[in-house]
This record gives C-alpha cells, structure tokens and sequence, in this order.
C-alpha cells in the first residue's frame, strides 16, 4: 500500500498481516452491525427524492476530492517541517473524519461497558495513535494521486466514494470511503482498502487485546498507552 493511501486511511491502522481465529467473530459481528445499520438507514429515509440523493452524493464527492488535494499539499509541500506536517495533519482529522463514530465503533461492544473515565481516556488516545503513526509516513510521500471513478448513495446520510490511488513508483490502490452526511457537514466514517474496512479490523484488533485480559478496558488504555510511548520514543 502506497504512502498516501496509508495517510488517507487514517480511520483506523492498517489491518494485521493476520486475525487469528478467535477475532474472525469480532470481524463478522462488526460486518453485520454495519449491514444491519446501512438497512435501517435506508428503511427510515425512504422518503428522499432522486435529486435529495443525487446532490448529496455529489457533494460526498466533491469533499473526497478536496481532502486528497489538501492532503496532497502538505505532503508534497518541502519547505513545511515535519511539525508543521503533523499539525496540518491534525487539523484534516479534525475537519474530514468523524473520530468519535470511529473509536466508538472500533470499541465495539466494550464502549457500553467502559466507564465515563475510560472512554474520555480512550478517544484521546485514539486520536494521539492516529496521529503520531501516520505522521512517521509524511516523507515515504512520492507524487501519488488520488482519482474519483463512481459514488454510491447507501441512505439519507451515507455515501461510498469509490476511488484509486495512483502512484508512479507501484500499483493502484483501490480505496473507498464511507462519507456521512450529518448536520450540515461531510465525514468520512469508514475507509475500505482493497475491499477490507479498516472500521472493523480495527474492531477485531482491539477485541483481542480486551479478550486476552478477561475483558478489562483498561487492558486497551493500557495497550494504547505503551504504544503511544514507543511511537514518541522512536
């Protein structure tokens, strides 16, 4: 996967060369969790006309689009240091990608559970992973681009945007994002790489950890912790 696919798919950390068997019903939960959630939004928002539906898929395209141009000029921008990188970073997650949605998602069944404290902890240190792995990949940028080909609209909220990421040192990459439309603005919520949503792998990762400690959150604040700190110390 090229530099800027890993960049953009900073909903979650790039799958596991491996799930092991225990984790495949943490994958196959989340996958049902989010068809049953796709038809229930479609059930509800029957009423949208065509031209409803069409604007809002354009507009979850344009919105792909103009993220991967700002993305783009930062990366590609050498006179910005690595600081000045990190930040710009920051602000895309922040403008571009409903973190809260994601992390709560990628907890899983474990976020009814968590207490107040453990949650408040646990998305800062989502967002601080997040950050500071992809912000190590800012230099492996080398002129990719990213292409529209199609959108889809799933219901009133969701749209899948359909893209390639096109390097010219290696292969395209296929990558699709599920965009949101809530409240007057685009997020992405979901991104697919080369058919895999990296949501639910992340979903299954975490489950392990939670799983191999007798189901204890803390034992994921923990993980995070010790990872953030190794990230820094590198």
């Amino acid at each position: 996967m090229q530099c800027l696919a890993v960049l953009f798919c900073v909903a979650t950390i790039v799958p596991s060369q491996k799930v092991h068997a225990f984790e495949l019903g943490s994958v196959g939960q989340g996958l049902a969790e989010l068809l049953y959630m796709q038809q229930d939004w479609a059930a509800k928002n029957t009423h949208l006309s065509n031209a409803d539906i069409s604007k809002t898929a354009l507009g979850a395209q344009n919105f792909i689009q103009n993220m991967a141009d700002r993305g783009i000029s930062f990366l590609a921008n050498d006179e910005l240091s690595q600081d000045e990188k990190k930040k710009e970073f920051s602000q895309l997650l922040s403008s571009s990608f409903d973190m809260k949605t994601i992390a709560r998602f990628s907890l899983g069944r474990y976020w009814r559970v968590a207490t107040d404290a453990e949650k408040k902890e646990y998305l800062d240190l989502f967002r601080k992973k997040v950050i500071d792995v992809y912000a190590q990949r800012f230099g492996d940028y080398d002129g990719q681009k990213l292409e529209v080909r199609s959108v889809r609209s799933d219901n009133e909220k969701d749209t899948l945007v359909f893209t390639i990421i096109q390097s010219p040192q290696g292969a395209d990459v296929s990558v699709d994002w599920r965009v949101r439309y809530k409240n007057g603005k685009y997020q992405i919520v979901d991104v697919i790489v080369e058919g895999v949503s990296m949501s639910v792998t992340q979903r299954s990762d975490f489950a392990s950890v939670i799983q191999r400690n007798g189901g204890a959150v803390e034992s994921l604040l923990e993980h995070l912790r010790e990872t953030n700190e190794s990230i820094q110390g590198i």
